[in-house]
């Protein structure tokens, strides 16, 4: 538990066991895109559980992909999260739950890693799944001390190893290369996701790009002397439920799209990438097989709780955690101090290869100077209130229609719905309020 803003401690402590790791693995069944096969061991030990996993529209946030029925207004989370895990492992899978939960419990930590190539098992809220027989304070996995869910999509390229990106010995904070490419968007001050980043790394190189534009963001991505960029912006869904990323400025902002971000980092160094942005998991997925670890957001997030998160991920990072360590210490800090909705903390998503540090541990003499998190502004000007109303009834008017033509295929929708989501889109590519 966080006893105070950025506090870290649980998730560095020295000489703790290497977690237990319960992999599963999700794959599409020919011709019935709800109904998947799944195999899961624990370890590194053979396969001990097959089974099979049928998707419910429901487990969808609105606006990922259904290619066979009508999206519906996602439901009560702690449900969702019981029906995610009985669906999983209840049946067939089971016993290799309890074989999981009892190596966690005698190391300390469990790793659920769910490795699927498909994008429609990534865009499901794995992070809420719910045991409610576990002891441990929370039914929560993710939520449990120690343990966490890690996504995986493996895509090998010719160029590419089957295995992602080789793993990499952690850095002298000194060696490691940030990149923090920022948006001015309406209610969210750009200034702060960097100034989170170099207070945790005081002695890193920080370059910060304000009001980016797509092609210095094509460039950091390229660069093969920088180890993490993070990209403060917005998502938006394109046609058949792919999303595209928002950079740029409230008055001129840059879409780039997600298979333009996977071409770029394909055969990439870098060990990080967060975006935090709104509606950023699919991105993140898209990009997964390219680099060590990236960090994306599913649906909406308020620009409080993301700050919350980012101090406490960078805050562990910076003291020499792990990957999946610092994702959980984000998540403590949005519980336990973010002035947002509760369950915002199931939000962010981590797809990674290896768990690895980032840098090398801080020694127990060292002091280390904590980021402190910006509190973020409660009210809103009446022109970011009016921006916001207009952009959530654009939001409900493309939605609708989504739902509605989308199944039926671009070459039959008529020409005048097609201008009108053109139009849709065109308008929401510019992001309001106070979420990212």
């Amino acid at each position: 538990m966080a006893l105070f803003k950025n506090d870290v401690s649980e998730y560095v402590t020295p000489g703790r066991p290497e977690p237990a790791r319960l992999v599963v693995t999700i794959e599409p069944v020919d011709g019935d895109p709800d109904r998947h096969d799944v195999t899961a061991h624990v370890d590194d030990g053979a396969v001990i559980a097959t089974g099979s996993f049928v998707v419910n529209p429901e487990w969808r946030t609105p606006g990922t992909r259904t290619p066979t029925k009508s999206f519906v207004p996602e439901p009560n989370r702690p449900r969702v999260g019981a029906q995610l895990f009985s669906a999983l492992f209840s049946g067939a899978l089971s016993r290799c739950w309890a074989q999981a939960v009892e190596r966690g419990r005698e190391q300390g930590a469990l790793h659920i890693i769910i490795r699927s190539t498909s994008y429609a098992v990534h865009a499901l809220p794995w992070e809420l799944i719910a045991d409610p027989t576990l002891a441990s304070g929370s039914q929560y996995v993710a939520m449990s001390e120690g343990w966490c869910v890690i996504r995986e999509r493996p895509e090998p390229h010719p160029d590419a190893p089957a295995q992602g990106p080789e793993a990499a010995d952690p850095l002298e904070p000194a060696q490691l290369r940030i990149i923090a490419l920022t948006s001015s968007f309406y209610g969210i001050d750009q200034a702060n996701d960097p100034r989170i980043i170099h207070e945790a790394f005081p002695a890193s190189d920080l370059v910060t790009v304000p009001d980016v534009r797509s092609i210095q963001l094509t460039q950091a991505f390229q660069r093969d002397d920088v180890h993490v960029v993070h990209v403060l912006g917005t998502g938006q869904r394109a046609r058949q439920g792919w999303q595209d990323l928002v950079i740029g400025t409230a008055d001129r902002p840059e879409v780039v799209s997600g298979r333009t971000l996977s071409k770029v980092l394909r055969g990439s160094a870098l060990r990080l990438v967060v975006l935090a942005a709104c509606d950023s998991d699919q991105l993140a997925a898209q990009i997964a097989p390219s680099v060590h670890a990236v960090i994306g957001i599913r649906a909406a997030i308020s620009d409080a709780s993301c700050l919350a998160f980012l101090g406490g991920l960078y805050s562990a990072l910076a003291s020499g955690a792990t990957t999946a360590q610092a994702v959980a210490s984000g998540r403590a800090q949005q519980v336990a101090f973010a002035s947002s909705l509760g369950d915002e903390w199931a939000q962010p998503v981590l797809f990674q290869h290896a768990d690895r540090a980032l840098v090398l541990a801080t020694s127990p003499g060292d002091s280390v100077t904590l980021p402190a998190v910006p509190d973020a502004p409660d009210a809103q000007s009446p022109e970011d209130r009016v921006r916001l109303l207009e952009s959530t009834i654009r939001q409900a008017n493309l939605r609708a229609l989504r739902e509605q033509w989308d199944p039926v295929g671009e070459a039959d929708t008529p020409a005048f719905v097609r201008q009108q989501l053109e139009e849709l889109t065109a308008a929401l590519g510019t992001p309001t309020g106070v979420t990212r």
